[in-house]
C-alpha cells in the first residue's frame, strides 16, 4: 500500500510540474470527491466519480507557442461548470490506471500578482490584469496515470476556446507526457518528458 502511494504521488508530482498553463493532475476540481481505491484501499479495487466543476489556480506559462505575452507574465484562474468523471483501477499487483475527463463551460481570468509555495502551487492570486478581461468559452480537460513494476506513464492534454467582452479570441491547445520506461528509477525523474503549449 506505502508503495503505491509514494508512486502514484511521485508520478502526479510530476504531472502537476508538466504543463503550467494546463490543467494537469487528477482534477483538482471544486467537488472531485477523493477516492479510496489505491489511497486509503488498496487494490485489487476500482472506482468511478462525477463531478461538475472546475476550479483551479496556475501560474504563468513559459513563452512561445503563439500565445500572446500575457500568458507567460499573468496567473491565472480557471473556472468552470460542465461534466467531469474520474477512474481509478488498481490490480492486486499494486498497478495502478486513472484517468480524468472535464468538458464544459470555463472562465480564464488573468492576474498580475500570485504566491507560490515551496512545491510550486499557486496558492492565491491578487490585482485582475486590468488590460485584459477575463475570457469564457469551451473547456475540454483530459489526464492519465498508469504505472506497474517496471514503467510508468502521465499524460495530459487540455483545450481552450474562448473571448472576452473586449472581442479578443484566445484559443490554446496544451499537450503533456512524461514517461518512466523499464529500467528507470522510478522514484527519480521520467525519461521521457515534453509538454507543448500552442495559442491561435
Amino acid at each position: 500500500m506505502r508503495r503505491l502511494m509514494v508512486r502514484l504521488l511521485a508520478v502526479s508530482a510530476v504531472a502537476v510540474c508538466a504543463v503550467p498553463l494546463a490543467v494537469v493532475g487528477p482534477a483538482e476540481a471544486a467537488t472531485a470527491p477523493d477516492l479510496a481505491c489505491g489511497f486509503t484501499q488498496p487494490g485489487p479495487c476500482t472506482e468511478t466519480a462525477h463531478f461538475d466543476q472546475i476550479d483551479e489556480l496556475n501560474s504563468p506559462a513559459p513563452p512561445g507557442g503563439g500565445c500572446p505575452p500575457f500568458a507567460s507574465t499573468d496567473f491565472a484562474t480557471f473556472v468552470g461548470i460542465g461534466h467531469g468523471v474520474e477512474h481509478i483501477t488498481v490490480n492486486k499487483a499494486q498497478d495502478l490506471w486513472f484517468t480524468t475527463t472535464f468538458t464544459g463551460t470555463m472562465t480564464l481570468t488573468l492576474y498580475l500578482h500570485g504566491t507560490v509555495d515551496s512545491e510550486g502551487d499557486v496558492t492565491s492570486v491578487s490585482d485582475p490584469d486590468p488590460n485584459v478581461s477575463p475570457f469564457t468559452g469551451k473547456v475540454t480537460d483530459w489526464f492519465g496515470v498508469s504505472f506497474n513494476k517496471q514503467n510508468a506513464v502521465v499524460h495530459s492534454t487540455f483545450h481552450f476556446s474562448g473571448a472576452n467582452a473586449g472581442g479578443d479570441n484566445l484559443r490554446f491547445h496544451g499537450v503533456s507526457h512524461a514517461a518512466w520506461m523499464p529500467g528507470t528509477d522510478m522514484d527519480g525523474p521520467p525519461n521521457q518528458m515534453f509538454d507543448k503549449l500552442r495559442c491561435s
